[in-house]
């Protein structure tokens, strides 16, 4: 399950390729124009020292901005041991949600994040967490395939709707679920998509299922697809 769990993950970034190229691309490009830029500045007479600093300070963040890109592609794409760590669910959130930005923008789709503040930890495997975030992250954005640009939305919410759970649910505005296709969705294989492995979300219920949690569908009339995946609340010893 771990290695199909890594293939799955190389997968996912696969489809995400043109994305990430173009939203590295961006950064990257910024660099060259301020270095250029930069050694203008320096030659002139007298050389324009306060500009230069700006372009300098344009170039440091955009090599970090690239440079955090790439982190999010490695952590995603790295293979090993599961490890047992608490996480903040939010913040495995948003490292998704920044790595699938450019996409969503590509695809014209919107993505609202409502994160409860103060969510209780969840204790598990941060990259496998993070795992089925960007399934049903990628799994939402494909099933408004068929929506008109700009009516195309993904809501992303966490909660702590009862003590001791944390709740994360993804709702997309596509066309929904048949009720009869709601029991095979997490089937193996299985796929509405037409070069789709079918895998996606069988490997997410297992991942949450393996870290003592849920992951269930439910189709809203009129509302697209919910996915909503319940963890355990990490139970953490007060410090003395």
């Amino acid at each position: 399950m771990d290695q199909l769990a890594h293939v799955s993950r190389v997968a996912a970034l696969g489809e995400l390729a043109a994305s990430l190229a173009h939203e590295l691309n961006q950064p990257l490009a910024a660099i060259l124009s301020n270095a250029q830029a930069a050694r203008r500045l320096l030659n002139a007479s007298p050389a324009e020292l306060d500009e230069m600093r700006e372009a300098l300070g344009d170039i440091i963040s955009d090599g970090k901005r690239a440079g955090e890109v790439i982190h999010r592609m490695r952590v995603l794409l790295k293979r090993g041991e599961p490890r047992q760590e608490l996480h903040s669910l939010n913040d495995l959130v948003c490292e998704v949600a920044r790595l699938l930005v450019n996409d969503m923008h590509l695809r014209g789709a919107d993505l609202h994040l409502a994160l409860a503040p103060s969510l209780p930890a969840v204790q598990g495997d941060g990259i496998q967490l993070q795992q089925v975030v960007l399934n049903l992250l990628i799994n939402a954005m494909d099933a408004m395939a068929d929506v008109p640009a700009g009516q195309r939305q993904v809501q992303v919410r966490t909660a702590s709707p009862v003590p001791g759970q944390v709740e994360l649910s993804v709702q997309d505005s596509g066309g929904g679920i048949e009720p009869s296709r709601l029991a095979l969705i997490f089937e193996p294989f299985y796929s509405t998509k037409e070069h789709g492995l079918g895998m996606g979300l069988s490997i997410s219920r297992s991942i949450v299922e393996a870290h003592g949690g849920c992951l269930q569908a439910e189709s809203p009339p009129g509302q697209g697809a919910l996915l909503r995946c319940v963890l355990p609340a990490a139970h953490t010893e007060s410090s003395s």
